[in-house]
């Protein structure tokens, strides 16, 4: 388990200023999809700052156990600073080489990582492996760029400053945004009984500005906007504000929908 001292402002950021807002309405339909028992063994992938953690805890007995996975230290860090529960423990690995004996599972969760992956079959049939004959897979994606006006957003004004490149680099969130690419995508991966419902929500920040600045300071080290001067970054802010005109409010108050894709696999 990475130390103390890894975390960094991105990871940070990413847990104040975009989960209150952006994810936590998505909390509930995860947890219901994942279909705990009181004693499931859970593998969280690509958990981030544990946000699927802290809401499966409630679900779990005292038997029960979480395993949170992600490559990143830094998020690794926080979470095991925010999440002190006796039930779970953090790993820091790829998601393809999972460092868990094989059918050591009944659950296995994925919440917006899995289009991510380079590999995703190969990331699919570890998740298999490390489940039981039986064994449940949860996992959501963001569904298509157009009708995500928040990402769709961000993508845009990253490529008004700094071209196509840098842009395609931020609308990878919605990669498998289409519900029947996903469905296959988890058939190809071995999966039986796939389902893939597409779920809508609103969210909605008091200040579409401070939401602006909280995402973008919560980029991972190494985006493109890293080393943009100060003028543009300013003027990053400001591109993005423009084109979420359309879902803020008189008051300056960001009312933006967001679909996202619910994935449900067994494992034969």
């Amino acid at each position: 388990m990475p130390d103390e001292h890894d975390l960094d402002s991105s990871t940070v950021a990413y847990d104040r200023e975009l989960v209150p807002w952006l994810f936590e309405h998505w909390a509930d339909p995860m947890v219901e999809l994942i279909a705990l028992e009181p004693s499931s063994r859970v593998v969280d992938i690509a958990c981030g700052s544990g946000f699927i953690v802290r809401h499966l805890l409630g679900a779990l007995g005292p038997s029960g156990q979480i395993h949170g996975v992600d490559f990143d230290a830094a998020m690794l860090a926080y979470a095991a600073r925010s999440i002190e529960d006796d039930r779970v423990s953090w790993h820091q690995s790829d998601a393809a080489v999972l460092p868990f004996a094989s059918s050591s599972m009944d659950r296995a969760s994925c919440h917006q990582g899995l289009q991510f992956f380079p590999d995703r079959l190969t990331a699919l049939a570890e998740i298999r492996r490390v489940l039981e004959p039986g064994g449940r897979l949860a996992a959501a994606t963001w569904g298509r760029l157009e009708d995500n006006p928040w990402p769709a957003a961000l993508a845009g004004a990253v490529g008004q400053l700094l071209g196509d490149d840098a842009s395609a680099g931020m609308s990878v969130v919605c990669d498998l945004g289409d519900p029947g690419e996903l469905a296959e995508l988890l058939h190809d991966g071995g999966f039986d009984d796939v389902t893939v419902v597409e779920q809508r929500r609103t969210a909605t920040h008091q200040d579409v500005r401070v939401a602006v600045v909280g995402q973008l300071a919560a980029l991972p080290s190494g985006s493109a906007i890293e080393q943009l001067p100060g003028e543009q970054w300013v003027e990053l802010v400001e591109l993005m504000c423009e084109l979420l005109a359309d879902h803020t409010d008189a008051a300056g108050r960001l009312i933006v929908p967001s679909t996202s894709n619910l994935a449900h696999g067994v494992n034969p």
